[in-house]
Order: structure tokens, then C-alpha cells, then sequence
């Protein structure tokens, strides 16, 4: 049934693109299998990891000396005011220095999507590598006296197995941490996850980083997805004077596996007309989605 399926989804493409939307029940996870065999085999993404890494490490002399800062969130402090305070840098975690490209690829080859469930059993793991080039800057950074802080959107989800602790995944993480031999990992202070707090429960960053900033001036902050440095709209609204802070103070590692970019995209596919769509259904609704929102024909030109 399944190679029919695809030898058909496969005649589609060949001849008739408007009909891709027939194959959009196909297999789920199959559109991140380039994704996966990239980060996992190519020479190109190593390198562009190192690149970056190499790139914020030479910076760090000159961010710290120069007395500004790579947050928003203070940068309408007096100089003078920032001058006194302590530097610090701010990393995501996953996709920034941890590769759970491996988690992915249990997914795809299930026929699967993200889910919670399963995503919490990886972290439980505690096995994610680091992304080449990441372990070399972060201790370069704390050996230079800059404090790391690990600002990441892994969620607080109490297990029934594990009564009384609130957060496992803060143990885990810290636990991977502790294995790839990284600043601040038995620093409980430095790690911030999603929901750890109240005033955290959302993805937006926003909060974490200002809490930072009463107390350390951020000279530089590395992730892989805008809202690892800002908020998108604000992004958009301020974009010539904020893509000059890229490699500068802003280092952006490529993710094309997951991001605010496809959440952005898939937006209300699984919630039409404000019904929730079940799991499988929702992969489903995803996948077609994402099939009609490619460019295929570039646009006239007057």
C-alpha cells in the first residue's frame, strides 16, 4: 500500500503539481528527512557550525571591550550604567548547541511528527551531542570571564514516574550538559527553561532575557531561530538596523528541521474553524499545508 502511494505521489509531481495536495496524507516525517541526512552527513553544515562558533569566539574580546549590548531588553541603559555590570552571553540550546537530529530521526523513520511524549523520554536520555564547534566557544567564553546562560524552550513537565519533581527535564538537561563538559552545568541558575517559573510559560524569551539583563551586561547571544535574539514583528519592523547586529553581536546557526518560521507557515492548519484536529489528522493537515505554501513559479515582472 505504501509503495503504491509513493509511486503514485511520485507520478504527481512528475506531471501534474496541482494535484500534490492528493499525496498530502502520505507518510508523516518524510519532509525532514533531507533536513536530518544534512545536519547528520554533510561537510556543509559542520562547517557552517564551526564558522559560526569561530566567528562569536574572535568576537568576544572586542563585544566586551566596546561597552554595548546584544539584548534589546537594555539597550536603552546608559552606557555608563552597563559599563558596571559583569558580561554575559546568551545560547539556545536545542539546534544551538545541542544536535537532537537523532531524536528526529527516530520520528521520521516511525512515520511520525514531534511529540511531547517521545520528546521527553529523548531529553531523558541526557545523550544529545554538541553541534561542531559549540563546546570550543562556550568555554572559551567562561575561561574569558563571561557568564553563560542557557536560555531554552524545553518545557516543565511534571512525570507521573517522578513524583515531586516539578521539572525533570532541568535535571536531564543539565545531566547532557554535565556529559559534554560545559560551563554552568551544575549552575542551576544558568539554565532557564520554558515554565520553569510563572512569569516563563511562554516561548517568547522575552522574560528571560530581561531577567538576565538586571544583572550582567549581554554582549553576545547565539541560537537558531530569530526569537533566540528578538521578536519576530519586531524584527520585521526594525530589520536594516537589526541585520547589521548578525555576526556581530547576533550569531544564527541554520535549522531546517523546525523554527517560529514553519510555526509561522502551518498556523491554523490544525485548528480550522476553531476545531483541533486529532494528532494523526493534524500531521496530515501540516503536510498539505506545507506542500501549498512552496514557490514554484517565480513571479512576472511589469
Amino acid at each position: 500500500m505504501k509503495t503504491s502511494r509513493t509511486k503514485y505521489c511520485n507520478l504527481v509531481g512528475l506531471l501534474l503539481l496541482p494535484l500534490l495536495a492528493a499525496c498530502a496524507t502520505a507518510p508523516t516525517g518524510r519532509e525532514q528527512v533531507n533536513g536530518i541526512l544534512w545536519i547528520q552527513h554533510s561537510a556543509e553544515y559542520a562547517q557552517l557550525s564551526r564558522q559560526v562558533f569561530a566567528q562569536a569566539t574572535a568576537r568576544l574580546e572586542a563585544l566586551a571591550a566596546r561597552g554595548e549590548t546584544a539584548a534589546l531588553e537594555q539597550a536603552d541603559r546608559p552606557p555608563a550604567v552597563l559599563a558596571t555590570l559583569p558580561t554575559a552571553i546568551v545560547v539556545d540550546l536545542d539546534e544551538t548547541i545541542l544536535d537532537n537530529s537523532y531524536y528526529q530521526a527516530r520520528r521520521a523513520l516511525a512515520e511520525l511528527e514531534y511529540g511531547e511524549p517521545s520528546w521527553q523520554m529523548w531529553m531523558s536520555e541526557a545523550k544529545a551531542p554538541a553541534l561542531p564547534g559549540a563546546v570550543e566557544f562556550l568555554r572559551a567564553a567562561s575561561a574569558a570571564g563571561h557568564r553563560v546562560f542557557y536560555v531554552t524552550n524545553r518545557s516543565c513537565v511534571p512525570m507521573a514516574y517522578l513524583p515531586g519533581v516539578s521539572c525533570p527535564a532541568k535535571g536531564w538537561t543539565q545531566l547532557n550538559l554535565r556529559e559534554l563538559g560545559l560551563p554552568g552545568a551544575d549552575d542551576p541558575e544558568v539554565l532557564m527553561l520554558r515554565g520553569e517559573r510563572a512569569e516563563w510559560a511562554s516561548s517568547d524569551k522575552t522574560t528571560r532575557r530581561a531577567e538576565i539583563a538586571t544583572r550582567y551586561r549581554i554582549i553576545a547571544m547565539v541560537g537558531d531561530d530569530l526569537r533566540d535574539f528578538t521578536d519576530r514583528d519586531l524584527f520585521a519592523a526594525r530589520e536594516t538596523e537589526l541585520s547589521s547586529w548578525f555576526g556581530d553581536r547576533w550569531f544564527l546557526l541554520p535549522n531546517p528541521l523546525y523554527g517560529s518560521w514553519e510555526r509561522a507557515l502551518l498556523e491554523g492548519a490544525c485548528t480550522p474553524s476553531g476545531k483541533t484536529l486529532s494528532e494523526q489528522r493534524c500531521a496530515e493537515a501540516n503536510t498539505k499545508r506545507r506542500y501549498e505554501r512552496l514557490k514554484v513559479w517565480p513571479k512576472s515582472v511589469d
